[in-house]
Parts: structure tokens; sequence; C-alpha cells
């Protein structure tokens, strides 16, 4: 999609403009529609916004969810202390966390071949009523493993 001074980037647009993920074309044309809409410049800093609130209650261990490999590789490169556990299929593992952890980390070894989207339910048993639905994970089939990152405060 072409975006002009006219024509209105969508949300999704102005998200991956954000990411760094729109081509050269695109960055140019948002970044031309931004300096002359005011709307647009409104949605942009609330993704901004978003973007800042979402990354504070990740580092305050806040936010459970599944990650890629690579993601827990920028993770460690930035300094952050990675407490890693590798749960076996059908298994479990009794885990700790230190104060010098940052993120604590399940990698789920789980049959995934075949598998086109992946879909969670997970309940912590520190609290009895807790559970959480997480949809379409990340994953590679080929590694043959979820990784799930537990909301470390409350394991604290």
């Amino acid at each position: 999609m072409s975006v002009s001074t006219a024509a209105h980037p969508s949300w999704s647009e102005i998200v991956d403009y954000w990411l760094g993920d729109t081509e050269l074309p695109l960055t140019e044309a948002i970044d031309e529609h931004l300096l002359h809409c005011d709307a647009c410049g409104a949605v942009f800093d609330e993704v901004v916004a978003l973007s800042h609130a979402v990354r504070d209650a990740f580092a305050h261990g806040l936010v459970p969810t599944a990650v890629t490999p690579g993601f827990i590789d920028r993770l460690r490169a930035a300094g952050v202390r990675v407490r890693e556990y590798h749960v076996p299929r059908n298994g479990s593992v009794l885990c700790s966390v230190a104060p010098e952890d940052d993120v604590l980390v399940g990698r789920m070894q789980v049959p995934l071949a075949g598998v086109a989207r992946l879909d969670a339910l997970v309940t912590v048993s520190l609290e009895a009523d807790w559970e959480q639905r997480l949809q379409d994970l990340p994953f590679d089939a080929s590694a043959g493993e979820v990784l799930l990152v537990s909301k470390i405060a409350e394991v604290r």
C-alpha cells in the first residue's frame, strides 16, 4: 500500500513503522504523512506509549508470554539475566529464581511436527484460580519446544 498525505496509514502499518518493519518507500511515506496529519500523529503517539507500557510490564516480570529463542538471545545480549529451565514432555521441574534474575523461561518440550497453530492454557499452581489462555504462540516445529516466560514477580 502506498501512503500519501491524503491516505491514512492503517493501525498495523503504524505499528510496523514503529517496529521498523516497513519497507523504505512505505517508511518514507508514513514519515511524510505524520508531518502533516495530527490525527495519525496521535495514533502514533498511542502506539509508542503502548509499547513503553508493555516493555515496562515485561521488564517488571508482570507479563507471562511465549517468546522465540531469538528474543531470549537478544535479551541476553542486552544484559538481561535469564533463568531457564528445560521441561521434558509430560514432565515438570522444580524451579527457583534468584534476586538477580530478570526473566524466568520454561523451555517446554512439545511434539510439534505438523502443527500449524499453537494455543495454550496456562495455570499457575501458586494461584488456585489463575489461568490464562495464550493464543497463536510462536514456535519452531523442528526444535520441538515452546518458550514460556513466567510472571517472575509472582514466582518471587
